[in-house]
């Protein structure tokens, strides 16, 4: 093998192992912040789509726990974790919420990777500098305690207890005996027309419908649409099934539906619609439009595979419609 052929050789070969390994990306929206604030950290993880994930040092919020993580010299408030399969490669995106109290300069733990070969890739280390909060101290200077005040008297104060409370008996009698001579002639009486609420799965198959025909994501407003989809599907959720949607994460969301029986096979059409929706809001990412018609599709999907189902008719009903339709 001439030398040109061999050196070709590596290279191809170093391209191939490159694109075979995972990537960890670490961005933070400030690594500066002044104690008590918070700030945001996004850990993205690329790697081969047959290639199992085996994350080291991401740290999980647990349910049962006091709402945070210690993450260092921090703490984690809030996580939420994605999955996103393009082409050949998933992308593990964890967005992480952090706060700080103690003032200095600090290094964050580092995100790792176990790689096919065993050995674990490890992220760059990153800084977060914590502010203390500045006090003027010459402001604060301690004042003696005041005197005690003397409550002045107005003229309300001198009206005795009883009086007041003969007064509130008397109008609450008068009011009775006024509604009772208004509404008891049956010619006053006035009938409200009740207006028969729209079911959830009626309302939300008709705002997806309209969704589909404002055609938001073919114009460009990815975000947009699907802001307007997974409010349409949270909504649907604490109406059709008293789920409280509109404030819990996409995988607070997956996981209550997954405890159901009646939802948990339609369960994965919702989840890839909801994640696909926070990559595209809090990663910025555009995706292509045989994805925004796939979620919408599958959007779709889940409030069909979840209608109502009617009850079966009871007996007297089974008999007066044999009675409507006599065999001849």
């Amino acid at each position: 093998m001439t030398p040109r052929i061999f050196t070709a050789a590596l290279v191809a070969a170093a391209i191939t192992a490159a694109a075979q390994s995972p990537r960890i990306t670490v961005e933070m929206d400030s690594n500066i912040m002044t104690m008590g604030s918070q700030t945001a950290l996004k850990v993205t993880v690329d790697l081969p789509s047959d290639m199992t994930p085996r994350l080291v040092g991401f740290p999980e919020i647990a349910p049962d726990g006091p709402g945070y993580v210690q993450f260092g010299p921090a703490q984690i408030v809030a996580a939420d974790t994605s999955h996103i399969m393009a082409g050949d490669r998933r992308h593990i995106v964890c967005n992480y919420v952090l706060q700080a109290f103690d003032p200095g300069l600090y290094t964050l733990p580092r995100f790792g990777v176990v790689r096919s070969d065993g050995d674990t890739l490890f992220s760059d280390p990153e800084p977060l500098k914590v502010n203390a909060v500045e006090v003027d101290t010459v402001a604060m200077q301690l004042k003696p305690m005041a005197p005690i005040a003397s409550a002045g008297m107005k003229w309300h104060d001198y009206i005795p207890m009883w009086l007041l409370w003969l007064l509130l008996v008397s109008v609450v009698l008068a009011a009775g005996i006024f509604c009772i001579f208004k509404f008891r002639k049956r010619e006053e009486f006035i009938k409200l027309e009740h207006i028969k609420p729209v079911p959830p799965f009626e309302l939300a198959m008709q705002r997806l419908d309209a969704l589909r025909s404002e055609r938001l994501a073919q114009s460009g407003h990815e975000k947009e649409f699907y802001t307007r989809l997974t409010d349409i599907l949270r909504q649907y959720l604490q109406g059709r099934f008293g789920i409280n949607a509109m404030e819990m994460t996409t995988t607070q969301i997956v996981k209550a539906l997954r405890a159901d029986t009646f939802t948990r096979r339609p369960a994965d059409l919702i989840d890839e619609v909801l994640r696909i929706a926070d990559f595209v809001k809090f990663a910025k990412e555009r995706p292509l439009a045989d994805d925004n018609e796939r979620a919408l599709r599958r959007a779709v999907d889940f409030v069909a595979d979840t209608k109502p189902v009617p009850p079966p008719p009871t007996p007297a009903q089974a008999a007066k419609g044999a009675n409507n339709n006599p065999v001849k």
